[in-house]
């Protein structure tokens, strides 16, 4: 009975260092794969060529204050639905996705998820000039919430939907449609327009 006391006594020290209080300490295993792993240089594309999709990559967090321990451990993982917009098997996927990219101000992760044939809402912008602007506005414009309100998705045809929701930015509420047809295995989307603003 003593030699139990006498391990559980060794082990709580060990026990609370790894989780076990408010202020734990990351348990590091320096012998894991995931430890050496580093992100790859942008692919240089030929000239003729499309950039290639890199949405489906999740890229590794840079070690900035905040984020790591100063161990080489995350505090936090990355965003789970960053990277998943092209995998996003639903066309609520890739809202959800798209929103808590946006919330996140993941630029890259937000304007991934339009499609190559992305037509502009308005005429007097192109598709490439619109999608900058998108980026910009991700990068340092107001912050939506993560999460939509009042999602509504209707088919228009087998490869097609329209969806419907509320996006809010604080107390202003903006009423949007967002068009995506199936790409693959993905859906992308290929128009987005604001119905009403509040």
């Amino acid at each position: 009975m003593n030699k139990i006391f006498a391990c559980c006594a060794l082990l709580l020290p060990l026990l609370t260092a790894c989780g076990g209080g408010e202020k734990a300490t990351v348990c590091v295993e320096k012998e894991q794969p995931y430890m050496a792993s580093r992100n790859n240089p942008q692919l240089k594309v030929p000239d003729g060529m499309t950039q290639p999709n890199r949405a489906e990559a999740l890229a590794i967090p840079e070690p900035t204050a905040g984020r790591h321990s100063g161990t080489g451990c995350l505090d936090e993982p990355p965003s789970y639905f960053r990277s998943s917009g092209t995998t996003a098997r639903t066309p609520e996927e890739v809202v959800a996705s798209w929103a808590q990219a946006w919330a996140n101000r993941e630029a890259d992760a937000v304007v991934a998820l339009y499609s190559g044939s992305f037509t502009a809402p308005t005429d007097s912008a192109g598709s490439s000039a619109w999608l900058e602007q998108r980026r910009e506005q991700v990068a340092t414009g107001p912050v939506p919430d993560p999460v939509v309100e009042g999602l509504r998705v209707e088919p228009d045809g087998a490869d097609k939907r329209v969806v419907r929701f509320v996006q809010k930015f604080g107390t202003n509420s903006l009423r949007k449609e967002l068009t995506l047809v199936r790409e693959g295995a993905s859906w992308r989307i290929v128009s987005e327009k604001v119905a009403d603003v509040k």
